[in-house]
């Protein structure tokens, strides 16, 4: 345990990891850049640097579910009020770049599914848990309503239970390596 802007190591260990990682971390901080410094810090010279987080923006339901999708951008406009980033997946380079490390991959990950998969409904499951822990935030900051909150909600469950539902996510990945 520990805190990412405040990373608890003793003097020997700063600088001595081969590989340090941040997922889904970043767009939940207000200070995303103070955290990969610390990152940085701790890493070896030579020694690589992974940041992985959502694109929030790029999430697709297709045959669309036009209510859900209301709820689904209230979300984002959630991290916003918080003072966090639902699109800092697209700045991770630069999160890297500033602090002198040098970016060497950026990737999407897929993070997707459709109805006849094994797991589909671990995926459903999970968007559902993802807005389900925003609702307070959503609704007390009048972000949506009560009643388009539910209905959102009511909008993924039905959709999932189409035989042609399809979801398309992608996760950001980005790789720096500290200068020798």
């Amino acid at each position: 345990r520990g805190d990412a802007l405040d990373l608890p190591l003793r003097n020997r260990e700063w600088g001595s990891f081969d590989l340090v990682h941040a997922r889904f971390l970043l767009e939940h901080l207000d200070r995303p850049q103070d955290a990969v410094v610390q990152m940085v810090r701790a890493v070896r010279p030579g020694g690589r640097i992974l940041l992985e987080d959502d694109d929030h923006d790029v999430l697709t339901l297709y045959p669309p579910a036009h209510r859900f999708t209301t709820l689904w951008r209230a979300y984002m406009r959630s991290f916003q009020v918080l003072g966090n980033d639902a699109r800092i997946d697209r700045k991770l380079p630069a999160l890297l770049a500033q602090p002198g490390v040098t970016p060497i991959r950026n990737t999407w990950i897929f993070f997707g599914s459709c109805a006849g998969h094994p797991r589909f409904a671990l995926f459903l499951e999970n968007l559902q848990g993802v807005v389900a822990t925003a609702r307070a935030t959503l609704l007390s900051h009048r972000l949506i309503s009560g009643r388009a909150y539910r209905d959102g909600l009511e909008d993924l469950r039905r959709w999932g239970g189409r035989p042609d539902a399809a979801l398309f996510y992608a996760i950001a990945w980005a790789e720096g390596r500290r200068p020798r």
